[in-house]
């Protein structure tokens, strides 16, 4: 939306409801297969004109807001694309935390690629906007795509899906950050292409049933991440406590973690769980939008 010069947008954390690993690639990255579904948690940003440059400001003070962001290397390769010469300061109120998994680093360079291109009326096509965000990270793409979707190869071969239905998703944070490097690097089982596609199809058709049908669900960095970090099963357990949990994982590489309720009373208790250990949690619902630009 605008108002005094300036354009605001919200972009939505996402969870993963399935990720694979299914080997290394000749380039060096891993190729998976996942299931993106955004969700009701959301960083806000706002863009004003200057003369020029890029001028990046957030409200945690704990992240670096400069050439080495995301949002500032977004804004950066956006630029250089359309030779423009003038500039815009970015503000970023950050509600996602940060290295959990919860892909908010990623929403927002998708949304600066997808603000800054309605806010400066670019004009940029859709596939231009996912080369770029590709080019600032492998799971930027999905946050330009802007739906639930599977994801393939580094996660930039997108297909649309309709994700879950309607329900109450407990997001369980604990304190330890996990690296995305580290976590590969102690990825020993990694499943074939089939036994992925076969999970995977099988967790798509029971969420097409939802909450009719017994759901099942898969991450590759489960097991070994509770093994290297005790707190992020310790935080697993919480959210396994009530009956009526439909299914929890881990999302990403970690560290955050998500359980699944059809009732809102079974997530609040939950999250009264996770609370009472001192961990940061919240309850979410699905969306079917990562970047909430209004209607301007």
């Amino acid at each position: 939306m605008r108002g005094n010069g300036v354009f605001t947008i919200r972009c939505a954390a996402k969870i993963n409801l399935y990720l694979g690993v299914l080997g290394v690639r000749a380039d060096g990255y891993h190729e998976i297969e996942t299931l993106f579904q955004p969700v009701s948690l959301y960083d806000g940003i706002s863009f004003s004109r200057i003369d020029k440059g890029i001028e990046l400001f957030g409200s945690d003070e704990n992240i670096k807001w400069d050439e080495s962001n995301l949002c500032y290397r977004a804004a950066e390769e956006l630029f250089k694309y359309v030779n423009f010469d003038g500039g815009v300061r970015i503000e970023v109120e950050k509600n996602i935390p940060v290295g959990a998994g919860l892909g908010g680093g990623s929403s927002d360079a998708g949304g600066v690629i997808t603000g800054l291109n309605k806010y400066l009326n670019f004009g940029l096509s859709y596939d231009k906007c996912m080369e770029i965000a590709l080019r600032i990270g492998s799971d930027v793409p999905f946050f330009v795509f802007g739906r639930p979707a599977v994801g393939r190869g580094r996660g930039e071969l997108l297909e649309a899906v309709d994700g879950i239905g309607e329900c109450f998703i407990v997001l369980a944070v604990p304190s330890v950050r996990i690296s995305t490097e580290k976590a590969f690097k102690n990825l020993s089982l990694m499943l074939t292409r089939s036994e992925s596609e076969y999970k995977l199809r099988r967790l798509l058709d029971r969420l097409n049933r939802f909450p009719g049908s017994e759901i099942e669900t898969y991450n590759s960095f489960a097991v070994p991440m509770q093994g290297f970090y005790p707190e992020v099963r310790a935080v697993l357990d919480l959210l396994k406590m009530e009956k009526d949990c439909v299914f929890s994982s881990l999302s990403g590489s970690g560290s955050a973690c998500f359980s699944v309720f059809v009732e809102n009373a079974s997530a609040l208790r939950t999250l009264g769980h996770v609370r009472s250990k001192g961990y940061f949690g919240m309850v979410v619902k699905p969306v079917k939008g990562t970047i909430d630009i209004g209607n301007g």
